[in-house]
């Protein structure tokens, strides 16, 4: 039998035997409300405990790849089935990523069965590889909401009482922010609720104090037309979520905004008019670099977003410019596959004190994009915690277009299923790995359409990235692991901990002029503890920087 079947298979038969024990002592299952106007999936079916989960058709580009998902929440251990619907063909692999998760499926006839004991986002591939361009199944299996508001608060606003439709027929974009507006006016402000239904609109200027509430079984959507969307003062890039001068305002619930910009706010598809600056002779579409993008959050102070599933942004999901604590918690973001300039976090500006929480991101482009605009005091204090990534291009880029100054990132329980054309850590400060891309910060004036850049950093400004850690960690085999190039860039105090890379399709890179030590700490590579600069290089690394080892 082959090798990679024999995986799938728990070996000990003690395992069969609870697996398909009576479901006494397993928890309560509970399916988040569908939302209207959802497409049923032609591929899977799931249960849960015995309960069907409703699992959403997600066609990527075209009818024949798709990555289909499905919602649930759970308080404590359950047991999943997942049935291939796509052929009359058994199961023969069932591969679970992230693999640090460690669950094995049981497979029978055309499903798989295993066991979660807490919440978990999984990408599934029945009859597969697990690679980006294949197709799948996400799987969120979410904890239960906290302290969800309730109609009649006193503080909770019904966007119903505004007269809106809500069955996604009429663009209410008007009335919306009317609503946004007198909520915000409130004494301490509150919160806008909207209960189950369709709420189509443009651009939602939200406003200071206002939370922003989707319940399960609502779905907000984009109109689909440009003319919709705006931008606001001295920003160039329309959106459909504007947090403009704000604070202490957010996004919450467990329902869906689905922006449905991908294909209808995406640039490649947008007409020629004939001007000559929509394509190049050979047919290439230029990057306007001003599409509308999801959800901007700019010079704002203690945005929070939580629990909601965020689907088909346009552009950039989640773009953070010069804001002071920003909170992402428990999101969901699926966009489509091959579409780019999708990614889903991007932290730019004077930014600190970021924290992204327990999410997942399926992204053709990047999944978190650090990036320069201009400021003297760049990034500080962010934390990615918990976060399973399923992207084709990078998963933490820094560079490739304006190399920011950042200090104090940390990544904890992160796990990189795939970044299948680029890597899952990459530092690119010079044009060597893309060429006119990269160039650093202290030796560029600026690029047309993407703000100035400083020639050197101003007062008391904090030049280069200092102490990044990556702990508890993992890297899986679908693109590269690690590439750094520092250039002149000063880079100090990385740290590598608890971390296991497993075989990368592609080779590393460690180099710069001023790179301090890399430190890799109780790392594991290609299953072996990485003690010497021989392994990597046995690993494909180029390594030209000093390196230290610590068990």
């Amino acid at each position: 039998m082959n090798s990679r079947v024999l995986s799938a298979i728990p070996a000990a038969s003690s395992l069969l035997l609870l697996l398909f024990a009576p479901t006494a002592g397993f928890s309560a299952v509970t399916q988040i409300p569908v939302f209207p106007g959802a497409a049923p999936s032609i591929s899977y079916k799931v249960t849960v405990d015995g309960q069907p989960i409703f699992v959403y058709r997600h066609p990527t580009y075209n009818q024949f790849q798709w990555m289909d998902y499905a919602r649930f929440t759970m308080n404590g251990k359950v047991r999943v089935t997942v049935e291939t619907l796509v052929s009359e063909r058994d199961v023969v692999t069932c591969y679970i990523r992230p693999l640090a998760y460690g669950i094995k499926p049981v497979i029978k006839g055309n499903s798989a069965t295993f066991e979660l004991d807490r919440p978990r986002d999984l990408v599934i591939f029945l009859n597969e590889e697990p690679r980006f361009q294949n197709t799948g199944l996400l799987l969120f299996a979410e904890p239960p909401e906290k302290n969800p508001p309730k109609l009649g608060d006193a503080s909770v606003v019904n966007i119903m009482d505004y007269q809106v439709d809500n069955t996604g027929k009429t663009a209410e974009t008007e009335k919306i922010n009317k609503a946004i507006a007198e909520v915000s006016a409130r004494p301490g402000g509150g919160t806008l609720y909207f209960p189950p239904g369709t709420y189509q609109t443009g651009t939602v200027v939200m406003q200071s104090n206002v939370t922003f509430y989707v319940a399960a079984g609502a779905v907000i959507r984009g109109t689909r037309k440009e003319k919709d969307y705006t931008a606001g003062p001295g920003i160039r890039n329309r959106s459909q979520f504007l947090f403009n001068n704000v604070q202490n305002a957010g996004l919450k619930g467990k329902g869906a905004i689905d922006i449905e910009g991908y294909p209808w706010l995406w640039h490649d598809f947008q007409p020629d008019l004939g001007d000559g600056k929509a394509r190049s002779p050979e047919g290439l579409v230029f990057d306007p670099r001003n599409g509308i993008k999801g959800y901007i959050v700019n010079n704002s102070k203690n945005v929070t977003f939580e629990d909601l599933l965020l689907l088909r942004s346009a552009y950039w999901t989640i773009t953070v410019t010069n804001t002071s604590g920003f909170t992402s918690r428990n999101i969901k973001v699926v966009n489509r596959k091959n579409q780019y300039h999708d990614d889903c976090y991007d932290f730019t500006g004077s930014s600190k004190h970021i924290l992204v929480e327990n999410g997942f991101a399926m992204t053709t482009d990047d999944t978190f994009a650090f990036y320069q605009t201009g400021s003297d005091e760049g990034l500080d204090d962010v934390v990615v915690k918990g976060f399973v990534n399923y992207t084709y291009t990078a998963g933490l880029i820094l560079g490739y277009g304006q190399v920011p100054r950042a200090t104090h990132v940390r990544l904890e329980d992160v796990h990189f299923i795939s970044n299948q054309n680029k890597f899952a850590f990459m530092v690119q400060a010079t044009s060597a790995y893309s060429t006119g891309r990269g160039t650093p910060y202290s030796s560029m004036p600026g690029l047309p359409g993407r703000g100035l850049m400083p020639k050197r950093p101003g007062p008391g400004a904090v030049a280069g990235l200092d102490d990044f850690r990556v702990v508890n960690s993992s890297f899986e085999s679908d693109g590269g692991h690690i590439y750094i190039d520092g250039g002149d860039v000063p880079l100090t105090n990385f740290v590598f901990e608890n971390c296991t890379f497993y075989r990368a399709d592609r080779p590393g890179k460690l180099t710069g002029k001023r790179v301090g030590p890399i430190l890799f700490k109780n790392v594991k590579m290609n299953g072996a503890v990485l003690k010497n600069i021989e392994q990597l290089k046995q690993a494909g690394y180029e390594v030209d920087v000093p390196v230290k080892f610590e068990p």
